[in-house]
């Protein structure tokens, strides 16, 4: 008996616990992998206060990965759109990801964001915005002071007619103010799946100057608004 219980000590001490999920399959990514998206583009112009909106499908495919001056791996995704409707596809913009065991670098525009960290976990925040220099561009303060952060992990969603079983939501912004000189309105939301990565984005900025004063220096109205929103969300993987 004795021996039995010093081997079954013995098998105790030597078995493995499987490693921690940091997270990483929220974000796959390799070379040649694809996703079909739809797209909607709100446009508010304030001159005029007419709305553009466009409906699109978006084709994101990874056409290359490289090593950058760093080190560190950068994939290429490029994006094409075509409204709905129409055949022939046309390039968009080039999305560059630099994968880090820390963090999931995206740069689109020449900005660079930090989408994701890792591990995940609950109730984690970071500043995903601080690359940008939002203090030397006025066309970019709005995305200052941002203060990523994961919501629902791991939770099953619908996105459109899709079920995923694991998911998870990055709040990004959620802001607004209505006042009778100025008005804005800032949010910014995305989900992952794991074993998909992004599968919906809702983003949405726009704002109201004043368009004219009495002689006390009030303002009298506000102009119509001045932005975009746009939703993205996943129809298919190619």
């Amino acid at each position: 008996m004795a021996g039995l219980l010093l081997s079954l000590g013995a098998c105790h001490k030597t078995s493995l616990s499987p490693p921690p999920d940091a997270g990483y399959a929220f974000f796959p990514i390799y070379v040649g992998m694809e996703r079909h998206y739809w797209l909607d583009s709100i446009i508010y112009r304030d001159f005029d206060g007419t709305i553009d909106t466009e409906h699109y499908e978006a084709w994101d495919r990874v056409d290359t990965s490289y090593l950058n001056d760093s080190g560190q791996q950068v994939f290429r995704i490029l994006r094409m759109l075509r409204p709905v409707g129409i055949q022939q596809w046309l390039p968009a913009l080039t999305i560059e990801i630099t994968w880090l065991p820390q963090r999931m670098e995206w740069l689109e525009d020449n900005l660079r964001y930090i989408k994701l960290i890792f591990p995940v976990a609950e109730g984690k925040s970071w500043s995903g915005n601080a690359y940008l220099e939002t203090n030397l561009n006025p066309d970019l303060q709005y995305l200052n002071g941002w203060v990523y952060a994961y919501q629902d992990v791991n939770k099953p969603a619908n996105i459109d007619t899709l079920h995923f079983d694991s998911t998870l939501t990055v709040r990004e912004a959620n802001d607004s103010l209505n006042s009778p000189s100025y008005a804005f309105r800032t949010y910014s939301l995305e989900q992952y799946a794991r074993g998909v990565g992004l599968v919906y984005r809702h983003f949405i900025h726009w704002e109201q100057q004043c368009a004219s004063y009495d002689p006390q220096g009030n303002c009298q109205a506000l102009k119509p608004r001045k932005g975009i929103e746009v939703r993205l969300w996943l129809k298919d993987t190619l």
